[in-house]
C-alpha cells in the first residue's frame, strides 16, 4: 500500500507522515530528502525528476513487501504517474489543506522565510490544496494525531 502525503509548505507534510509511517509500521520516504541526491537541484526544472526518484524508491520498497508512506507536493501530472507506475493498487493521496492564514503562520517550531510564505500562497493559487484527485484533510484546527486519525478513517 501505499500512502502520499501532499500539501504546501508548513501543511504538516512531514510530521504527519512520519507519525502515520510508525503507526502504520510502514516506510518513510521524504522526496525532499531525495532531491538532495540531484545535482544542482533546481525547483523550477526538476520536479519531474523529483518524481522519478519518489517513484523508483517507493517501487522499491513496495517490493520488499512494505506499505510506504511518502510526502512531497502532488500535481495532478504526478498523481497520473503514481496511478500508472506505482506497483501497487492499493494507494491513497491525500492532500493536507490548512486554511491559508494556518499555512503561512507559525505551526510548531517552524518559522517560514519570506520565501516560504510567498510559495505557499502560489501553492493556493495554483491549487495545490484543492487538487481535483485524492482526498483533501483541513486540518487546520487539528493535531497531527488527529490528522492521522483522520486518514486512517479514510484508508480503512
Amino acid at each position: 500500500m501505499l500512502i502520499f502525503i501532499s500539501g504546501s509548505i508548513n501543511s504538516g507534510k512531514t510530521a504527519t507522515s512520519k507519525a502515520l509511517a510508525e503507526k502504520l509500521g510502514a516506510d518513510f520516504i521524504n522526496v525532499d530528502d531525495l532531491n538532495n541526491t540531484i545535482p544542482d537541484f533546481n525547483l523550477a526544472t526538476d520536479l519531474d525528476k523529483s518524481m522519478n526518484l519518489a517513484i523508483s524508491e517507493i517501487n522499491k520498497h513496495l517490493a520488499a513487501g512494505k506499505d510506504v508512506v511518502a510526502n512531497y507536493v502532488v500535481r495532478q501530472k504526478d498523481f497520473d504517474r503514481l496511478e500508472n507506475e506505482v506497483n501497487t493498487k492499493e494507494q491513497y493521496v491525500i492532500t493536507l489543506a490548512p486554511r491559508l492564514e494556518v499555512a503561512q503562520g507559525k505551526r510548531g517550531d517552524r518559522v517560514l522565510s519570506e520565501w516560504e510564505v510567498q510559495r505557499v500562497k502560489h501553492h493556493y493559487d495554483t491549487g495545490i490544496a484543492s487538487p481535483n484527485f485524492g482526498y483533501i484533510v483541513d486540518n487546520s484546527d487539528m493535531t497531527v494525531d488527529e490528522t492521522v486519525s483522520r486518514i486512517l478513517e479514510i484508508i480503512t
